[in-house]
């Protein structure tokens, strides 16, 4: 669970209650503290909390009414009443406004700790649950999408979900994938960006994206694959021309236009720019894709003919060079529009031909970083440290962390620690060393300062990771 509020007008209680939850071992990533019901109901407005551990008698607001209340809300948290053996018959009337539990005065650690993992197996169940479901009717609709023929029995599911989540009338909205809508349904990662299917008066749930396509209004789910076409086609649009909204079909562009553009598209066309990337040529590579970019813009080059020529470049660059390319540039619809996607397109070319251009800078590079990691790992034991490091291989302190970065995909501090902690983790279950033994093992000479270090990174301290190893 992710947050639990604790609301007990007593400031010693409320504060050994909340101190029980964050060493019950059960794991929560926040436990707030309230001295009443309203401030309670004032953090509830704000924030999404899984548990509620509330007294029943406190000022201003008393739990029965502080449950009462959270039954407004959209997503109610689990509730626990807190008594005292003379509150015990407002407890009972506590559950039956949807307490799930209650705990008597004083509050004993084992009780708490059992109602906590109950109401985390549930949390957790319900959140499998519905994951489980919206995955199975995103799946079914992505299927949909892309396929013309659906089952019968197919077809009618997804006619359900749509006129539950939907209504009976809806639109598609097709837009980059750093969105998020408040209603409707949500599909991500759809060639590239984000698919929304919501009602026609819900358009306003999606009234801060930019560089989008809405489709025209449907009733049928048959009509689906029309409906994303249609908004697909119209997020290109507005992708290539830098378009807030695109909800129409915009006017054709004259044939000789597409013509003399058709040119960039082809495939000579396409296979020169990969070739030029390996030669030190940056102002003609650049004036090639600025033509191609250029024409886009234009409407010259539909969006669907420009999403081929991107993939054709990057899948023979892939090809001829051995490099891979993040995924925002394989699917430039993953972007908001062109000009941002130019941008980075750009960025990614030239500096990629500059790296090709100069190969044996890169493999010298590539050697002295693999030369770093084997010295790393034989001596991740002793005093070690970035500068030691750079200067054991030669190489330039601030280059050297780039580098590193780079070829790792992670930093120096972060290799190194994680190192320490798998033979940590391997000592303390294979082995009977002392925890100050494995400390200084692995290279600290604090033991304090292994144990912060090593709970920080598992989760549990040493001793407790040596327990549950030894159950398996």
């Amino acid at each position: 669970m992710k947050k639990v509020l604790v609301v007990e007008d007593e400031k010693l209680i409320r504060q050994g209650i909340a101190a029980m939850i964050k060493r019950s071992g059960i794991p929560v990533e926040e436990v707030i503290e309230c001295n009443n019901g309203l401030s309670a109901m004032d953090v509830l407005s704000k924030e999404q909390i899984d548990v509620v551990f509330t007294d029943i008698r406190m000022p201003k607001m008393n739990g029965i009414e502080l449950v009462q209340a959270m039954q407004e809300l959209d997503n109610p948290p689990l509730a626990v009443a807190i008594s005292g053996y003379d509150d015990f018959s407002y407890a009972v009337e506590m559950m039956r406004h949807g307490v799930r539990e209650y705990i008597l005065k004083p509050v004993e650690r084992d009780k708490l700790k059992s109602i906590l993992e109950k109401l985390d197996n549930e949390i957790n169940h319900r959140i499998e649950d519905k994951e489980k479901l919206d995955a199975l009717d995103n799946q079914l609709l992505k299927y949909m999408l892309r396929d013309k023929d659906s089952k019968e029995e197919d077809t009618l599911l997804l006619a359900q979900t749509l006129n539950r989540e939907v209504g009976n009338e809806y639109v598609v909205v097709v837009a980059n994938a750093d969105t998020s809508a408040s209603s409707g349904i949500t599909l991500r990662g759809v060639q590239g960006g984000n698919v929304y299917i919501v009602a026609p008066d819900e358009i306003s749930s999606v009234a801060g994206f930019k560089y989008i396509g809405i489709s025209d209004v449907y009733s049928n789910v048959t009509d689906l694959k029309r409906a994303y076409t249609q908004a697909f086609i119209r997020r290109g649009e507005a992708f290539l021309q830098n378009m807030n909204v695109v909800d129409y079909d915009l006017p054709a562009i004259p044939s000789e236009l597409l013509k003399t553009a058709a040119k960039l598209t082809e495939e000579n066309s396409i296979s020169a720019r990969v070739q030029l990337m390996g030669v030190d040529r940056p102002k003609e590579l650049k004036k090639e894709w600025d033509s191609f970019f250029i024409a886009a813009t234009r409407g010259q080059i539909p969006p669907k003919e420009f999403i081929a020529t991107i993939n054709q470049f990057v899948g023979e660059l892939c090809a001829t060079y051995k490099v891979t390319v993040a995924d925002k540039l394989v699917n430039p619809l993953a972007t908001d529009c062109l000009s941002n996607y130019r941008e980075g397109f750009m960025s990614f070319v030239l500096d990629m031909q500059s790296k090709l251009s100069s190969a044996e800078d890169v493999d010298q590079t590539t050697a002295k970083i693999n030369e770093a990691i084997a010295y790393i790992n034989e001596n991740y034991a002793k005093d070690l440290n970035m500068a030691v490091v750079s200067n054991h291989i030669s190489m330039n302190y601030s280059l050297f962390s780039a580098e590193f970065k780079n070829i790792t995909g992670t930093n120096f501090v972060t290799y190194v620690k994680e190192l320490r902690m798998g033979e940590a983790k391997r000592l303390l279950s294979e082995t009977d060393m002392k925890v100050n033994e494995i400390s200084v093992k692995v290279g600290y000479d604090n033991e304090k300062h292994f144990m912060k270090s090593f709970k920080a990174y598992v989760g549990v301290s040493p001793s407790e990771y040596r327990k549950n190893a030894l159950r398996n």
